[in-house]
């Protein structure tokens, strides 16, 4: 047997660990966490706001929008997701990893961040801020608790759906972490410590509960970056 897979017996189905790259990838994201982290500051950098009125000055309209896409960040997506998982790998452990580390680790870590950190939301922060009709007046910002839900939910499916949809899947978190901005509800750097956050905590369900290689894509077994990217040029 390979070195990162195990057999299950009474199942028989194979776990695969991708110990290179999930640990990489969050490795990666655990800095860009922490980078912007320091960056957060009150009042926030003229950068940071520059990039903030860019999303929250557009038009309204969009709004209807993407308001049904920022579901996905909601805390009761991350046991929802673990539905759907279920019925992909049928086996109970990705799910009730997933369950464990999306909302003990994930929601309720980003909780815990949002309390040490103490950054306001935009309308605290700025004058002339166009809120979204959800969207608080007042509340914690950092990090973005949807932007880590969608981002977990996207790392953990990327083994077991096609790449067309992996994509999707990502480019869903990228317009929900921009729509929190559009909508007036977090700041650049919320969403992006958001996305890193989520990215780690995927990275690491994932490797606790191992991937069922039965159930996953080809490419979705792949153990380091390079054939990541090898896969990806070859596509």
């Amino acid at each position: 047997m390979s070195p990162g897979r195990m057999t299950d017996q009474k199942t028989d189905a194979t776990w695969v660990r991708r110990w290179r790259l999930d640990s990489l990838r969050a490795a990666v994201a655990l800095v860009v966490l922490v980078i912007t982290t320091v960056l957060v500051i009150d009042p926030p950098a003229a950068w940071e706001v520059s990039l903030f009125r860019v999303a929250n000055d557009l038009p309204r309209q969009a709004e209807w929008v993407l308001w049904p896409l920022q579901q996905a960040g909601m805390a009761l997506a991350i046991p929802a997701g673990a539905i759907v998982l279920f019925f992909i790998v049928r086996h109970w452990r990705p799910p009730v990893t997933l369950v464990a580390g999306g909302i003990v680790f994930g929601w309720a870590g980003a909780k815990l961040v949002k309390e040490l950190i103490g950054r306001g939301r935009p309308a605290e922060l700025l004058a002339d801020v166009q809120r979204g009709f959800t969207v608080p007046l007042t509340g914690i910002g950092y990090p973005s608790g949807h932007a880590v839900v969608v981002f977990t939910l996207a790392v953990v499916f990327s083994p077991y759906i096609p790449r067309w949809l992996r994509w999707t899947l990502y480019g869903l978190g990228v317009i929900v972490a921009f729509s929190r901005v559009y909508v007036g509800a977090h700041m650049p750097l919320d969403v992006i410590g958001g996305a890193a956050y989520g990215i780690v905590i995927g990275s690491v369900v994932n490797l606790v509960s191992g991937i069922v290689a039965e159930k996953a894509k080809p490419e979705g077994l792949v153990k380091n970056w390079a054939d990541v990217l090898g896969a990806s040029t070859n596509a």
